[in-house]
């Protein structure tokens, strides 16, 4: 991150930024990264928001792959997927639903695959 960027969100797995010189918006989350004006990120947030997810998760009941929810992009051949935590977590950094502070953390917040020999 260059000096004139400042981050305006971040979670466990990303962050959101702006660029203070360009005024493009930087959005990293796990292996994804999206750079954005600030409408396109406005348009990101409106679509994220609309997502029913419970729809595609009953949807997609029959596969077995952990991550069942799409999100289209304008390239006809790529479409992102997430499970249920990872949109959850988006709108979080994209700070469209609020959390609780905490101040101890879980089981479930330790990312550790424990491996007993």
């Amino acid at each position: 991150m260059s000096e004139n960027s400042k981050i305006i969100s971040r979670v466990k797995n990303g962050e959101l930024s702006i660029c203070n010189n360009c005024k493009v918006y930087n959005l990293i989350y796990n292996n994804i990264f999206f750079q954005f004006s600030k409408e396109q990120l406005f348009q990101f947030k409106e679509y994220l928001a609309k997502i029913d997810v419970e729809y595609w998760l009953t949807f997609n009941s029959s596969t077995t792959q952990k991550r069942k929810i799409p999100i289209a992009t304008f390239h006809k051949n790529l479409i992102l997927v997430f499970n249920y935590h990872e949109i959850e977590e988006l709108k979080i950094l994209l700070d469209l639903k609020k959390v609780k502070a905490k101040t101890i953390i879980t089981t479930s917040d330790i990312d550790y695959t424990l491996i007993l020999n």
